[in-house]
């Protein structure tokens, strides 16, 4: 197991995968909808205003994840389904948070789902992530307090 920063020439591929996640799985297309494309990524990547990690297993990309420079968001955490139980999203997640934190920012948040039928419902509050009782378009608003 490989994790390393994202390279903006491996986006391609991480729209790909974020289309074949167990839950919340958006297509490049639908992704395209909101104005996220590789390209809008890669600008953002050049910028410094979006930083990410990724898996790689055998060579092969297994999941990524990803968080905003200003406003102290994570932004995407994926993983292929035959690859979770594994620590990854874990230790993804950890890059990305170590790096906001880094920034100094007091407030890590992120967007989640707040079913607890979907499984970021309770692998976030295992992770050290609080709900805040705010919701954004139907999504709760989650913090990071540690694990």
């Amino acid at each position: 197991m490989l994790i390393r920063e994202t390279r903006a020439d491996d986006l391609p591929a991480l729209f790909v995968l974020r289309g074949q996640t167990r839950d919340n799985a958006l297509t490049p297309e639908e992704l395209a909808g909101y104005g996220i494309t590789p390209e809008s990524s890669a600008a953002a990547m050049q910028r410094g205003e979006v930083k990410g990690w990724l898996c790689e297993i055998d060579g092969r990309i297994v999941g990524f994840a990803s968080g905003d420079r200003d406003g102290g968001e994570m932004l995407v955490l994926a993983l292929l389904p035959d690859f979770e139980g594994r620590g990854i999203g874990k230790a993804l997640l950890g890059c990305v948070v170590a790096w906001l934190q880094s920034l100094g920012h007091a407030r890590i948040w992120l967007v989640a789902n707040p079913d607890p039928k979907v499984r970021a419902h309770g692998f976030y509050r295992r992770c050290g992530w609080v709900a805040t009782g705010e919701m954004i378009n139907g999504e709760e608003v989650m913090e990071y307090r540690g694990s």
